[in-house]
């Protein structure tokens, strides 16, 4: 097997290759430490079996660098491993067509049964991010206050987390304001903000807000943390 671990960490890339030799003896392995060389090293191998990107790793521009990787052709199964779990931001990730995601404080055997299951066709992701996405963690009171809108309307079609991240832009508050409220960091309050622009085709903030009150989002539903 031969698998690309492409992460800006070399200490990681160091260790997660000795885990990965010692799970699948005789496998062979490839760096990069950015996007960029992640690319290249594609480019230039073929078969490889499966690329493992960390998310936030220097070139990858979040969701859009996931895209680029899942979209190349010919295709490879993509792994993403990230020091977070946030249950939306996997959701968008497998949305996109990634066949896995790992926390990077998994266990070898998590590593073994994932690497495995996306060998045979299958996709992983941590049993916790599920179980929080069908319990509509962290939702606050929207779900009742857009249940009465249409399935197609772009605002039934936001996670819980982009919900109550839209309810704050609306409020005006900053992406740093956000991050606190929601206990969240900021890097990951920014994805959400353009994945909400994105799903209401709006320019900015401001449009969004505009959008989303055209849309009919609830006047009387204040955002909370979950």
């Amino acid at each position: 097997m031969r698998f690309l671990i492409a992460d800006d960490h070399l200490l990681f890339r160091s260790g997660f290759k000795l885990v990965i030799y010692k799970l699948f003896p005789g496998a062979t392995t490839f760096d990069a430490g950015d996007a960029g060389e992640a690319w290249e090293v594609l480019n230039a191998e073929d078969a490889i079996d499966i690329v493992f990107l960390d998310l936030a790793m220097p070139g990858m521009n979040g969701i859009a660098g996931v895209r680029r990787f899942v979209e190349r052709r010919p295709p490879v199964p993509v792994i993403i491993l990230s020091a977070y779990a946030e249950p939306e931001e996997i959701i968008e990730c497998m949305a996109l067509g990634v066949r896995g995601y790992i926390p990077k404080s998994a266990s070898e055997g998590v590593l073994q049964n994932a690497v495995s299951l996306v060998l045979a066709g299958e996709i992983y992701a941590p049993a916790r991010a599920i179980n929080h996405i069908l319990s509509d963690g962290g939702g606050g009171d929207f779900s009742d206050a857009l249940g009465g809108l249409p399935e197609s309307n772009p605002l039934r079609q936001l996670t819980p987390r982009q919900r109550n991240t839209l309810a704050l832009i609306i409020e005006g508050r900053s992406n740093k304001e956000i991050a606190r409220n929601l206990n969240l960091l900021e890097s990951t309050v920014k994805a959400h903000v353009k994945v909400i622009l994105r799903k209401l085709s709006a320019q900015n903030r401001t449009q969004a807000a505009l959008i989303a009150a055209d849309l009919g989002w609830p006047r009387h539903v204040r955002s909370r943390s979950p």
